[in-house]
C-alpha cells in the first residue's frame, strides 16, 4: 500500500465515527430537552395555580380612565379562573412537545451511537496477504 491509500483509509473511519457520535450526541440533546420539557408540563398540568398571579390575568380586566381596576370580584374570579385553565393547557401542550422530542431523540441516539461502536469496532484496512 502507498502512503496516501493507508492515510485515506486511516482517515474515512475518524470521520465516519466523529458523524456517528456527533448526531447520537445531537440525539441525546433532543432525549434532554424532550424529559426536560414533559416535565415542567406535567408540572404545570398538575399544579396550573403555582405559577398564576394577580398580574397575569389583571391585564384583561375592566378598568377606568386612570387605569385603576373596576372589575367585580367574579369578573377577577372569572379571569383567574381562564389563566389557570390557559395554564393546565399549555401544561398539556408542554407534556405532548416534550414527548415527541424524546421519542425523535431516542431512536436517533441510539442507532447513531450502536452504528458508531460497529464501526469503531471494524478493522481500518484489509490485513496484507
Amino acid at each position: 500500500m502507498d502512503a496516501s491509500t493507508k492515510t485515506a483509509a486511516g482517515r474515512r473511519p475518524w470521520v465516519v465515527l466523529l458523524y456517528f457520535y456527533l448526531a447520537a450526541l445531537v440525539g441525546f440533546g433532543f432525549v434532554i430537552t424532550g424529559v426536560t420539557t414533559g416535565l415542567f408540563g406535567a408540572k404545570e398540568l398538575a399544579f396550573p395555580e403555582l405559577g398564576i398571579s394577580s398580574y397575569t390575568y389583571d391585564s384583561a380586566l375592566r378598568r377606568d380612565k386612570d387605569g385603576t381596576i373596576i372589575a367585580t370580584d367574579a369578573e377577577r374570579s372569572a379571569a383567574r379562573a381562564r389563566a389557570v385553565e390557559d395554564r393546565r393547557r399549555e401544561g398539556a401542550d408542554d407534556l405532548v412537545d416534550g414527548a415527541i422530542l424524546a421519542a425523535v431523540g431516542l431512536p436517533t441516539m441510539i442507532w447513531h451511537l450502536r452504528r458508531g461502536r460497529r464501526v469503531g469496532a471494524a478493522p481500518t484496512t484489509a490485513p496484507d496477504a
